[in-house]
């Protein structure tokens, strides 16, 4: 009886959980890119399960996941995208930034990703569709999004980017803000979807910008 006793506890603390961080699923999905045009060809990954698939000429997957998983694209014509998993997720809509050049066109074309007639078309008409910080209420969201390691503060009534890291008690803790070139004390007039990409500056490049980089710099770049 003892050892039976023993097995049970062994089968209900050990076995089942080992059992259960196991189980997969199946999630469907559909890729698109400028919000509309399926994106065929495209490799999907799933971390925990090790599991891959590519998208058919609809964009359309299907693909193998386990509890948590995490789903990953990595193009050379699009941002890479990472998605977490939930128990919740029955299926994904997963629209790609295409990075945008004349080489990536012709990559992207060749590889039949997406046909040059709906490239050529999405670059010149959709271009909001192909932006991922046009998501975004205003400028500090998107900042936020682009570099997770900062938080908004207020100095001197004015909305600004702090660094983690940045306890200064007497001076500012504030980054430096450069926008296309220019050092701006104020960000809340750029509109989101005007944003092209958001950067932090390498310590070595940002010396150069003296001791007003002693927080930080931020680059932003506008179209």
């Amino acid at each position: 009886m003892k050892i039976r006793v023993q097995l049970l506890l062994l089968f209900s603390f050990i076995v089942i959980p080992l059992l259960v961080a196991g189980q997969t699923r199946i999630i469907s999905g559909r890729v698109t890119s400028f919000k509309q045009y399926p994106v065929k060809g495209i490799t999907i990954k799933a971390k925990k399960a090790k599991t891959e698939t590519k998208t058919n000429n609809l964009g359309e997957f299907e693909i193998e996941v386990k509890k948590k998983d995490v789903i990953k694209i990595k193009e050379p014509v699009f941002t890479d995208y990472t998605q977490k998993i939930t128990e919740d997720t029955k299926s994904l809509d997963i629209n790609l930034i295409f990075i945008n050049d004349k080489r990536n066109i012709e990559i992207a074309a060749d590889a039949g990703y997406i046909s040059r007639e709906n490239l050529d078309y999405g670059v010149e008409h959709l271009f909001e569709a192909n932006n991922m910080y046009a998501n975004f209420i205003n400028v500090f969201d998107a900042i936020k999004y682009a570099l997770p390691e900062t938080t908004l503060i207020v100095e001197n009534g004015n909305r600004a980017v702090q660094f983690r890291g940045a306890k200064s008690i007497h001076g500012s803790n504030a980054a430096l803000m450069v926008v296309d070139g220019v050092i701006v004390e104020d960000v809340t007039f750029i509109n989101p979807p005007q944003v092209r990409s958001i950067s932090k500056l390498p310590p070595s490049q940002a010396s150069l910008y003296g001791a007003r980089a002693a927080n930080g710099v931020i680059i932003i770049e506008t179209w």
